[in-house]
């Protein structure tokens, strides 16, 4: 029975560390090659923090299973309960790296960009729900510099807008058909802007609904309406879950 139970002992501290090991090389190289463009050696030692947790594994074996005292057993079965979360947090580690790089890929226009050809804004309006209803059911004949931006991050933020420069008389026209709950500028507003827009007084804010009177649940927001920037006859309709 001793052997058996030795065995175990080891089999799962090489389980742990294996896969410990291996997450540690996925989570390095989605930052390496998703994120950074030239690689460094101090971009090679930074990732190296993603092992911090293999180190702490083995530290946590090693030493508890060197103690023979009178609470050896208690401190083992510890040391293996601290083995546990460790693994589940470096996988949960994975997964933000995964999400983090996707966003790393959208910004650099790889293959997640989630920049959309114009020819798709008519099945986006046919799957308009409450929160992008404010969207225009056509592109106005007017408007240059057209962008359909539509953005799904790996734990379900999303980010939506259609963004064009017009004259004022249709920006005045849209502004009418609808009651805000919030008018402000850029530089004062603090929920989460259409693609990280850079936030300026130029920009005014027509809020629907945001995250300081509407929350999905406890750690996520939602943010929908219109901004304008009179100065550069900028319009963007926007969608915003974060």
């Amino acid at each position: 029975m001793k052997n058996i139970l030795k065995i175990l002992k080891y089999l799962f501290i090489a389980v742990s560390l294996f896969i410990s090991i291996l997450i540690g090389v996925a989570s390095c190289s989605l930052i390496l090659l998703s994120c950074v463009s030239k690689v460094t050696i101090l971009d090679i030692l930074f990732s190296g923090l993603y092992f911090i947790p293999t180190i702490l594994i083995f530290l946590i074996f090693f030493f508890p299973n060197k103690y023979s005292g009178k609470y050896s057993i208690l401190l083992k079965t510890l040391s293996y309960i601290a083995i546990c979360i460790l693994v589940n947090f470096q996988i949960t580690i994975l997964a933000y790296t995964l999400s983090f790089s996707l966003g790393c890929n959208v910004e650099k226009n790889e293959l997640y960009n989630p920049i959309r050809p114009i020819s798709e804004y008519n099945s986006f309006v046919t799957n308009k729900n409450k929160y992008t209803k404010h969207f225009p059911d056509k592109i106005p004949t007017g408007a240059i510099n057209v962008e359909l931006y539509k953005g799904e991050c790996f734990f379900g933020e999303i980010d939506e807008y259609l963004k064009f420069n017009i004259d004022d008389e249709y920006v005045n026209n849209e502004l009418k058909k609808f009651k805000f709950s919030k008018i402000i500028s850029g530089d004062k507003y603090s929920g989460n802007t259409p693609k990280n827009k850079i936030k300026n007084k130029d920009d005014i804010y027509y809020i629907f609904e945001n995250e300081s009177n509407s929350r999905v649940n406890s750690s996520k927001h939602y943010s929908y309406g219109i901004v304008v920037n009179r100065k550069t006859h900028e319009i963007i309709y926007y969608y915003s879950y974060y």
